[in-house]
């Protein structure tokens, strides 16, 4: 919610039961808007009772039900942006391509948080690869030598990357 305060236009990539979207709607203005990709209508049916239950109004949020690189690849309206924050947590295996998806539609000193980059500590245990963990250790990599972006890792919870988008 910090992180998304004063945030007008935000993408979300992996809404599962809207927690996250929930918490970033109330820390937005009044007039701000969240697009929300998951293809699992199901749940988000579910979430957007539970925004309604918060106030907060339908037309805040916008909820795009297709596989999150699909709907990029394919220039959906909704994702055109300009968007000023992204939060990704979805496919571990695809966080590096939702960062270059994401990065063209951001304005200049957006953010993009990206959760579970920690993995619950796997991703420091040199004994541990699986798909998930080897994929975040690689996204870690790329993100902290990506110069399009200024990057740092919070070790809260299951650990938050931190992307600014810099001026071009």
């Amino acid at each position: 919610m910090a992180l998304a305060t004063g945030r007008r236009r935000i993408v979300e990539v992996g809404t599962a039961y809207g927690y996250s979207t929930l918490w970033m709607a109330l820390g937005q203005p009044e007039d701000g808007t969240i697009v929300t990709i998951d293809p699992d209508s199901e749940r988000t049916a579910l979430a957007r009772g539970w925004w309604r239950q918060a106030g907060i109004p339908d037309a805040r949020i916008t909820v795009v039900s297709r596989p999150a690189l699909d709907a990029l690849d394919d220039d959906e309206p909704a994702l055109e942006g300009p968007f000023d924050f992204a939060f990704i947590d979805a496919l571990k295996h695809e966080y590096g391509a939702y960062v270059e998806a994401l990065v063209p539609r951001l304005t200049d000193g957006a953010l993009i948080v990206a959760d579970n980059v920690l993995w619950s500590g796997r991703v420091a245990d040199p004994d541990v690869h699986d798909e998930n963990t080897d994929a975040i250790r690689c996204f870690n990599a790329s993100v902290a030598s990506d110069d399009r972006v200024d990057c740092v890792m919070l070790p809260l919870a299951d650990g938050l990357t931190l992307l600014r988008k810099r001026e071009r």
